[in-house]
């Protein structure tokens, strides 16, 4: 059921916000079925087995006793999911069976009373059964789902008596059959009441564990709300998420321009996620509006200059760093200062040397487990020298320097940031695969199948 709650919830309402999504996700008709098949054999193992309460009644001149009653049999039917514009979706299925056996007890109270005891067997099919799933939001902004109208009906219903007087079953047989097949069907029988149990009692535990937000580095907040209604097509549903990274100690909206995201009419897989590189730009704003592009790296090993002393770099960020996502490529476009201290013994720290550089470097975004990651192909920098209190320096020393800098820090800094990645909102036991991922202006698309290993 989780993988099925979790699908729901991808269409859930939490918030309207006037900017557009910086993530957007369409869910497939073969998606919703795959979690309707894989509810449906959650519901099996919930009713095999089920206890039904004992049951009482007569028919002219017998009275009867049904105690024990147990279902030892469910078919699974065919199921389908529609999406209901304003609604939800649909459930129907068709083609079910449902077997119970149990134990009976009857009196005629005729001119010879007679009273005997046995079991039973009875055997249902053409069952069907239908039922809305509402969705909504609870005032934490974490999804809510909810059945209404469920519906049963049970086309035939077959009793087999064992042990006892064969003539006084027939007295009885038709009305026996007849209630244990009401107390199947309806709205308020054994099937719907497992189903909305199912939905408004498992579903809704699930949902607790989609994440809505998601802390990162335990500096920044990843908001995965959504921002308006889904909207519903006759092969899929899309809704629309904030796809904003905050700073958690003060959650503001970053001022940053949100494009449009990447247009597709694509349905061959069971999901889509549209992931705005506004996302990692937000982050990359109040990365360096609060401060945190700032570092502190020592190496004895650099500076010759002085010997017996330890260089101790100041680097910091002079803008805000940039992701563009371009067809087929994405490049992160930095600058920065990097200032020089030379440690002197005693421990007093003296200032040599500032450079300033510049860096357009190309990463590599990967799915993995859930969560967007990247890795560093090309890091070209270009430096120069912003102020020295050691006179000039020849390009061979500068281009030292920079592959120092670059080996020792910013390349293992940047990958160690991309390992760690952007997780997506799923939950635990949902996972991609056959997973295929687009750069475009602007976009990262991401088209992918899911398999449910709860």
């Amino acid at each position: 059921m989780r993988t099925f709650c979790w699908l729901v919830a991808v269409v859930l309402v939490v918030t309207t916000d006037s900017k557009g999504p910086g993530l957007k996700t369409r869910i497939t008709d073969k998606a919703l079925n795959y979690a309707a098949d894989v509810a449906l054999d959650i519901l099996s193992k919930q009713i095999t087995g089920l206890v039904i309460p004992d049951q009482h009644g007569s028919s002219g001149d017998v009275s009867y006793d049904l105690t024990g009653l147990k279902i030892n049999g469910f078919g699974k039917p065919n199921s389908k999911i529609s999406t209901k514009p304003n609604v939800g979706l649909t459930l129907t299925t068709t083609g079910s069976s449902l077997n119970v056996h149990g134990n009976f007890h009857y009196k005629y109270h005729g001119i010879i009373p007679i009273s005997d005891s046995g079991s039973f067997d009875l055997r249902t099919s053409g069952i069907s059964f239908a039922i809305e799933i509402r969705l909504g939001s609870d005032s934490t902004g974490h999804p809510t789902m909810s059945s209404f109208g469920c519906t049963c009906s049970v086309a035939s219903a077959d009793i087999t008596f064992h042990g006892g007087t064969a003539w006084i079953y027939n007295l009885f047989s038709d009305l026996v059959a007849d209630k244990l097949k009401d107390m199947i069907g309806g709205g308020n029988g054994i099937l719907c009441q497992q189903l909305v149990h199912l939905i408004n009692v498992n579903g809704m535990e699930s949902l607790k564990n989609l994440p809505v937000t998601v802390e990162i580095a335990k500096l920044f907040l990843l908001d995965y709300r959504f921002i308006t209604t889904p909207s519903f097509q006759p092969t899929f549903m899309e809704s629309y998420h904030k796809g904003e990274v905050y700073w958690k100690p003060d959650p503001q909206e970053a001022p940053l321009p949100l494009p449009a995201l990447l247009p597709s009419s694509d349905t061959s897989r069971m999901m889509y996620l549209w992931v705005s590189d506004f996302l990692f730009n937000s982050m990359s704003y109040n990365a360096f509006k609060y401060r945190q592009l700032q570092y502190n790296v020592t190496n004895k090993d650099i500076g010759k200059r002085f010997p017996n002393t330890t260089v101790m770099l100041y680097m910091k960020s002079t803008s805000m760093p940039n992701m563009t996502v371009q067809n087929g490529s994405t490049v992160v476009n930095a600058a920065g200062d990097i200032v020089f201290f030379a440690q002197q013994p005693g421990g007093k720290y003296t200032y040599f040397l500032t450079l300033s550089a510049t860096m357009s470097s190309t990463i590599l975004i990967m799915i993995q487990n859930e969560t967007i990651r990247g890795k560093v192909l090309k890091l070209p920098i270009a430096v120069k020298v912003k102020d020295s209190k050691i006179g000039q320096l020849s390009p061979q020393v500068l281009d030292l320097v920079l592959k120092g800098v670059i080996t020792l820090f910013v390349e293992p800094k940047l990958n160690e940031l991309g390992s760690k990645g952007f997780p997506l909102p799923v939950i635990e036991s949902v996972h991609f695969v056959d997973t295929q991922l687009t750069t475009a202006k602007d976009t990262l698309l991401i088209a992918t199948n899911l398999k449910y290993a709860g």
